[in-house]
């Protein structure tokens, strides 16, 4: 029986399908319930309002004690859906607040001083971390003595995967994923990983965990078209010729997916991150839009913060596959070879970074282009425009491309907005006023006062209970309706 270890930070939403020739050992799901749970949150949000967390501004502090305590009582319904994945980057956001080594959210992870593409800073943050300790000593009871088979599928995991493999003892661990494989050698000049047991280049297969799926219903999860597998229902996140790539029969058993470009001049012409321009038509007459959503790249060669937000509005009004969300473009390493020196026909330049060892982007420059800053900027303005208006995808995370009204899918969304909570303080709110309730919305990062008077009304209408609304006169409804429906927390025709 191969013991498999999963170390955190990884998408909560998948797992490793191992069949019946391996035993996974589950750091990251320990990680996630210790730090995200109702419980972990209602701490958090303790600490801050007593002032023993969150610095010296009394406002902000006030601030983050309310948010925590929406997020506990976002993830106490216990529903798997955009709620619970925007309270769980809440907690973990605020769990590595004081952490000296670690920034988390839920779908990234941050050094405090370097990068996870330099092995020694990797290493280094590994060791002064405070957030792993736990996970590392049920890791070692766990597994208590024999192989241990450790799987790195991305940067994100390294720290953790460090801080495993000093606590378990690496000439016992065996490095296996993707991440692990594309950078043995580096990998293997670098201490802990470098007295590992051995590399080995295989890596599991990936479904959706079943709370993440809907219904239960098993999920196989797609990156490549070479992934996908005849007969069973799958999702998947794949780059536009990844897409095209797949064989027509594959789209009856889609349950979603989301695909991600760089630049859309129609679907005809979709520009991957590789530069490669794809038509997706075939694509979207086998797929059908419900079934599609496009993560749109800002900041690749040539591409403007206007052609971006001209994109992005297309995407969000026009036909065809919806706006699943931006992020910012990252051009991949070259490896094996001269780097190509152009990008979808535009010059550039790759400037080198000698201190990464563990290389995924390469910087670069090229005419008409974005600089990081310009980019960081673009991506938070558009994310503030759209955000408050459409149903992005609150990370990259898998479940996320689960396509309303398809089997394995969740339901159509609720009247009340999933990502929202009412919540009494009984000290001084962030507002600076007295104690009382509030309505905090997660997926637009707002809050506001509530009228005693509505409160539980507004309570109600937040557990589902749209009928209290006929309880109460037509223009009081009517304003409230109005203000909820404005601070995103209602639908419109509710």
């Amino acid at each position: 029986m191969r013991q498999v270890m999963l170390p955190p930070l990884f998408d909560p939403s998948l797992e490793p399908d191992l069949g019946a020739g391996g035993e996974l050992l589950d750091v990251n799901a320990h990680f996630i319930a210790r730090l995200t749970g109702a419980e972990a949150l209602g701490a958090l949000a303790d600490a801050y309002a007593l002032g023993r967390r969150g610095g010296s501004d009394a406002a902000t502090t006030r601030a983050k004690a309310l948010f925590a305590r929406a997020a506990a009582r976002i993830t106490a319904r216990g529903s798997h859906d955009a709620g619970r994945l925007r309270a769980m980057g809440m907690a973990l956001r605020l769990a590595g607040e004081d952490d000296p080594a670690l920034r988390l959210a839920a779908d990234d992870v941050e050094l405090v001083d370097g990068t996870t593409e330099s092995g020694a800073d990797v290493v280094r943050a590994a060791r002064r971390t405070r957030l792993l300790g736990p996970e590392t000593a049920w890791a070692c009871a766990a597994a208590p003595k024999g192989r241990v088979h450790l799987v790195v599928e991305t940067d994100q995991q390294l720290p953790a995967a460090a801080a495993l493999m000093e606590a378990l003892g690496p000439e016992r661990v065996v490095l296996c994923g993707r991440f692990a494989a594309a950078h043995r050698e580096a990998l293997g000049s670098l201490a802990p990983f470098s007295a590992a047991a051995g590399f080995e280049d295989w890596a599991p297969s990936w479904r959706l965990r079943k709370e993440w799926s809907g219904d239960g219903t098993p999920v196989h999860w797609v990156r490549r078209a070479a992934d996908w597998r005849a007969g069973v229902p799958w999702a998947g996140w794949l780059a536009p010729a990844e897409a095209a790539a797949l064989p027509g029969e594959a789209w009856h058993a889609c349950r979603g997916a989301a695909l991600t470009a760089a630049r859309l001049t129609s679907w005809a012409e979709v520009t991957g991150a590789d530069g490669d321009t794809t038509d997706l038509r075939p694509v979207l007459d086998l797929a059908g839009e419900t079934s599609l959503a496009v993560e749109l790249l800002v900041g690749a060669p040539g591409t403007s913060a206007d052609e971006a937000g001209t994109t992005a509005l297309s995407l969000l009004h026009g036909p065809g596959p919806r706006l699943a969300g931006l992020s910012p473009f990252r051009l991949s390493t070259a490896r094996g070879g001269r780097a190509p020196d152009g990008w979808d026909g535009v010059p550039l330049t790759r400037h080198a970074s000698p201190d990464h060892d563990l290389p995924r982007w390469d910087r670069f420059s090229a005419p008409g282009t974005l600089d990081a800053s310009a980019r960081t900027a673009a991506i938070g303005t558009l994310n503030a425009e759209l955000g408050a208006v459409a149903e992005l995808y609150p990370g990259r995370f898998a479940c996320c491309v689960l396509a309303p009204g398809t089997a394995g899918s969740r339901p159509e969304p609720p009247p009340w907005e999933p990502s929202a909570a009412v919540v009494a303080e009984e000290g001084p709110g962030p507002d600076g006023q007295g104690p009382g309730s509030f309505v905090v919305n997660l997926r637009t990062g707002s809050a506001f006062r509530l009228h005693p008077r509505l409160t539980s009304v507004v309570e109600r209408l937040s557990s589902g209970d749209t009928a209290v609304l006929d309880r109460i006169s037509d223009a009081v409804r009517t304003k409230l309706t109005g203000r909820l429906v404005r601070a995103g927390v209602m639908r419109r025709g509710q």
